[in-house]
């Protein structure tokens, strides 16, 4: 699939979902030759300064960085721009993001969630998709399918 996007942001928490979505990402920059951005929000309670040194968040950052630059290399996509930033709420931070980088683009991924019979998005994706000015593609996973035992 080609994508008229020529600047792409995909935020990223670690999560398998997270990891799947961006290497599609990077499949589909790579077939557009598009920019590829990942962006890790390290969120900051409000009890602490913004610039606080939360050691093991910036660690796991980090780490989920460094991950996301090897897939990126795997899929054979070169230079992919990664960076973590703090911020109080994931989502206002990811729209920011797109803004200050002048993105066409943003891909996230999201598990299946069902909670009383709806299948939501949840906060940071809902909130990105009502605010980014820029398109939004949102990936799912589909949804678990039980084993049912044959007792």
């Amino acid at each position: 699939m080609r994508l008229e996007a020529k600047k792409i942001l995909v935020p990223v928490n670690g999560d398998a979902i997270s990891e799947r979505t961006f290497r599609w990402a990077a499949q589909t920059a790579k077939e557009s030759k598009a920019e590829l951005h990942a962006i890790y929000v390290i969120e900051v309670p409000l009890d602490l300064p913004l610039e606080a040194e939360i050691t093991e968040d910036v660690n796991r950052g980090e780490d989920i960085l460094t991950r996301i630059e090897a897939i990126a290399s795997h899929e054979k996509y070169k230079n992919v721009q990664a960076k973590y930033v703090r911020a109080r709420d994931a989502g206002p931070a990811i729209v920011l993001e797109t803004q200050d980088r002048d993105m066409d683009m943003v891909i996230m991924g999201i598990p299946y969630r069902r909670r009383f019979g709806y299948c939501g998005m949840g906060t940071t994706a809902e909130y990105i998709f009502q605010n980014a000015e820029c398109q939004v593609i949102i990936w799912r996973d589909p949804a678990s399918v039980p084993v049912l035992s044959r007792d």
